[in-house]
């Protein structure tokens, strides 16, 4: 059984959105959950987010990968 605890680190708007972000991060080394096992939510049917989740202790690590690439995708 694993009780590994994990952080969300960025949430998206499409599965897409979350499959880019999962890949940089998996590029970098770390180890986020794959999409399909990952918890998305939704409020009374409106809306649905897609929570890009990491071991807690590559939450540091994982946020300042995603703030290097969104500096360098502008």
């Amino acid at each position: 059984m694993n009780t590994q605890a994990f952080t969300t680190v960025r949430t998206t708007r499409t599965p897409i959105e979350a499959g880019l972000v999962i890949s940089i991060l998996e590029s970098a080394g770390l180890h986020p959950l794959e999409l399909s096992i990952s918890g998305h939510c939704s409020v009374a049917g409106a809306d649905i987010d897609y929570s890009v989740r990491v071991p807690t202790a590559e939450a540091a690590e994982a946020r300042e990968v995603l703030s290097s690439y969104d500096k360098s995708a502008a």
